[in-house]
């Protein structure tokens, strides 16, 4: 990597993880229909298909995340891809249990997907983020824990304390570093664990108060907001903030409708 810039980058390419649904997905799109060369990653092939056929400008890779030669095939190909460069970290799992029953391999995934997949594939990346960006979804849930969800509150705060030693240690490179938060997004991922039973998941109720207070994004809106920091964005400041969809500060920059239309006033 060289020196530090000043400068905005000028997004060419992007490498999305969990391109096949929710966040990934849309964000893939709305990269593409901006002129973005996408590959996106993940475990099934027909989701990731399906999101190919939105624009000639997206590439699929099939893998687990979590898979060494997976990792190393993703960054192979997003080397060749045209730069500057950009790198999402969009695959996420979130592991219901209480942490008195949770089987060991159960809290091991969660630390595979949202942590260590992360820091490997960066890593692996580094050299191909040159003049790029790399961005982290991140999630309140690392700051507060719920019952049920801990082990994802922990590795959820694991990731957040990733990206910020990146970001410290990668300074003096010109890439720059961020973490963007979300709010609580109408996805697969968040559809899946309100299904489930309060025996199963006895958070379930504190999340659903979010979703009958309209305080629900869905997936298109943070997929705006992820286009516009990754494309829009001056470097220096990309890199200086801790993101949030929810901050209005920002919002007169690239959302024009109230981010929950279905809030009461």
């Amino acid at each position: 990597m060289t020196p530090t810039s000043t400068f905005a980058s000028v997004i060419e390419a992007a490498l999305v993880t969990g391109g096949g649904s929710g966040i990934g997905a849309a964000t893939a799109t709305a990269l593409a229909a901006r002129g973005v060369q996408v590959l996106i990653s993940g475990r099934r092939a027909a989701a990731l298909d399906q999101v190919a056929a939105t624009s000639d400008r997206i590439t699929t890779l099939v893998g687990d995340v979590t898979d060494e030669s997976h990792r190393e095939a993703l960054a192979g190909a997003f080397s060749a891809m045209p730069g500057p460069r950009a790198l999402l970290h969009a695959a996420g799992f979130f592991q219901v249990g209480v942490l008195d029953a949770l089987a060991p391999d159960d809290w091991a995934r969660s630390f595979d997907v949202n942590v260590t997949a992360r820091w490997e594939l960066s890593r692996a990346c580094a050299d191909a983020l040159d003049g790029g960006r790399l961005l982290f979804i991140g999630s309140d849930a690392g700051a507060n824990p719920r019952h049920g969800a801990a082990a994802y509150s922990v590795a959820q705060a694991s990731s957040e304390t990733l990206w910020r030693a990146l970001r410290v240690e990668w300074a003096a490179t010109d890439c720059a570093v961020a973490g963007f938060k979300p709010g609580l997004v109408d996805s697969d991922m968040v559809r899946g664990f309100l299904a489930l039973s309060p025996d199963e998941f006895p958070a379930r109720a504190a999340y659903e108060e979010y979703v009958s207070s309209g305080r629900l994004t869905d997936c298109d809106t943070v997929a705006r907001f992820v286009t516009w920091l990754l494309l829009d964005m001056p470097a220096d400041r990309f890199g200086s903030t801790d993101w949030d969809i929810r901050d209005d500060h920002h919002h007169a920059e690239w959302l024009d409708t109230p981010l929950y239309p279905n809030a009461p006033m």
